[in-house]
């Protein structure tokens, strides 16, 4: 498989060729040249590109027709596919308008993909690709209305373009949607799609026909209720129209002053494999990875899983390994996308965890791990989607997740009950102090109240987590079996609950979010308790000894009479 660099050098050598070999307009005509891997296709404005393209491994031999933007050289962007699940065996492909009307993408085997034929005898058609980026047959007696005979716009594959429908035509029954790719090298419909809701006219992705995320009701022409699009670098505007004949959304764009000259209607949303929508221009992502079906904010839909999982239960993407003993399965079935196997993997309750990537060359293909996960701090190896889960596998007994579960809470009540005594102890010594005081008598408890007040307080967390080795805490029965991961975050939450500083120390709601969440925590400063504080000054030749106060209320001092 080519490194991502890789590829991206080997396609923009191919625009290069390619561009090197274009037509001499932007239109194919009836009876005229075909389009094959030589030629391309370009639009007048010069943003997009009709030509034969390889996808996939490099020792796929496998070509596709699709539609690029031209100017995108980077990443070389590919919007639309004309034979995407049908991609030509080899570089003979071909695509013509023959001397009937008929429209047809075909190879050395055959004929691959009918796109219209002429139901009577015609010698004006045109196939033109248009400076929306649309590739369109139109009849030329037509007068150049707007009523074309096929459009690449009516079978959108990935990519949601200005101009372009997604919803539904009544009349017709045409429906407008995207559909994710297979994996990033396979672009045979996958595992997710962008509809269009009329009900409740609202954008919808869906996971195999299950809601997995939504945008909420439209709100305003520049964005729905869980996300908009208004950005000062462009001005987008969504356009819904709702009648007996069609119902859908569409959106455009136009420059501004704000606008860089090279991008001046360079727009689109592309939806990954993997679920998200990247609207290209913002580079903002919506749905997708940010929905673990058990949360529903955002616009994500929480659904339920079997009974082995709970609400608590999600993939989290871990750098580590699974031991060499840990029981594996495969399935290098080349349908399968990375949201398959994970969702494979929810549905087995023994299953552990899954790969970031197939293991098929084109990244297809799932492979299960059976056992307990090894996580790696460094962040080198991996990574993985490990089902976090504090419920029972059949790998941990139920005892050893529950002392998991309530370890923090215990740490916390440990240190807060330690905070107490001291505190108690304090005032017991200081109150001692103050009656020798007042019955004149020398006090000779000075150094215990200097001293001693942090005697048994001095607890083994500080002294652990400041010499980097916090883990060792963790009972040697329970360290084979837990999360590594989240025993070192209760501590590091446990310590800046007991901080010096009652200002610094979280609340119980922000407790709760530092202990489910992935945020990157402050580091803890050193508690109230290791260490005392004096309460009493030396004295010097010209002034009495005063009596401080731990907990900064005034004492005064007093003399008999």
């Amino acid at each position: 498989m080519l490194p991502s660099m890789a590829r991206r050098i080997y396609r923009f050598l191919l625009v290069c060729f390619c561009a090197s070999h274009a037509l001499a307009a932007d239109t194919l005509y009836q009876g005229g040249d075909p389009l094959n891997s030589s030629n391309t296709l370009v639009s007048k404005n010069g943003l997009f590109t009709l030509r034969f393209t390889w996808l996939g491994s490099a020792e796929s031999n496998s070509s596709y027709l699709g539609i690029w933007y031209s100017n995108d050289i980077q990443t070389n962007t590919l919007v639309w596919l004309a034979n995407r699940d049908k991609p030509v065996p080899d570089n003979s492909g071909v695509l013509a308008l023959d001397g009937s009307g008929n429209m047809k993408l075909t190879y050395s085997g055959g004929d691959l993909v009918d796109f219209y034929s002429s139901p009577s005898s015609t010698t004006n058609l045109t196939a033109v690709l248009e400076d929306s980026g649309n590739f369109a047959l139109k009849d030329t007696n037509s007068g150049g209305q707007l009523d074309y005979l096929w459009r690449s716009f009516d079978y959108p594959t990935d990519t949601f373009l200005p101009g372009m429908k997604l919803g539904i035509n009544y009349t017709s029954g045409q429906t407008w949607s995207l559909t994710s790719w297979t994996s990033d090298l396979v672009p045979a419909p996958g595992a997710f799609t962008l509809e269009w809701e009329r009900d409740t006219h609202e954008l919808v992705i869906k996971r195999r026909t299950q809601t997995y995320w939504t945008s909420g009701p439209l709100t305003s022409r520049t964005g729905f209720a869980n996300f908009s699009l208004d950005s000062a670098p462009l001005d987008f505007s969504f356009i819904n129209v709702s009648n007996a004949d069609e119902d859908y959304i569409m959106f455009t764009v136009s420059a501004n002053k704000y606008t860089p000259q090279h991008r001046r209607i360079f727009s689109m949303w592309q939806m990954t494999y993997e679920g998200n929508i990247i609207d290209d221009f913002t580079l903002r992502v919506y749905g997708g990875t940010i929905c673990k079906g058990n949360n529903a904010d955002a616009g994500c839909e929480k659904w339920s899983g079997p009974d082995c999982r709970s609400n608590m239960n999600s993939f989290e993407l871990r750098s580590g390994s699974f031991g060499p003993t840990v029981p594996v399965k495969s399935d290098d079935n080349s349908s399968l996308s990375i949201s398959d196997c994970k969702d494979i993997c929810w549905k087995d309750c023994q299953c552990s965890g899954v790969p970031t990537r197939g293991n098929n060359a084109n990244n297809t293909g799932c492979t299960f791990f059976y056992g307990n996960f090894t996580p790696d701090l460094s962040g080198g190896v991996g990574p993985f989607y490990i089902i976090v889960q504090p419920e029972p596998t059949g790998q941990v007994p139920s005892g050893k997740w529950l002392l998991i579960i309530l370890a923090p809470v215990g740490f916390v009540s440990m240190m807060g009950l330690a905070g107490l005594l001291w505190y108690l102890r304090r005032r017991r010594l200081r109150e001692k102090y103050l009656k020798e005081l007042l019955t004149l008598d020398s006090t000779n408890d000075t150094p215990e109240l200097e001293n001693d007040g942090n005697k048994g307080h001095n607890l083994k967390a500080w002294e652990l987590w400041k010499a980097g080795t916090p883990f060792e805490l963790v009972d040697p029965i329970l360290k084979e079996s837990c999360s590594k991961d989240q025993v070192l975050r209760c501590i590091h939450v446990g310590l800046l609950c007991v901080e010096d500083n009652a200002m610094d120390r979280p609340n119980m709601s922000d407790v709760i979010t530092m202990l489910t969440g992935e945020a990157q925590l402050r580091l803890p400063k050193q508690p109230a308790f290791t260490s005392a504080r004096s309460v009493v000054e030396e004295t010097n030749s010209s002034r009495p000894a005063e009596c401080g106060s731990i907990n900064n209320v005034t004492m005064s001092t007093m003399d008999a009479r």
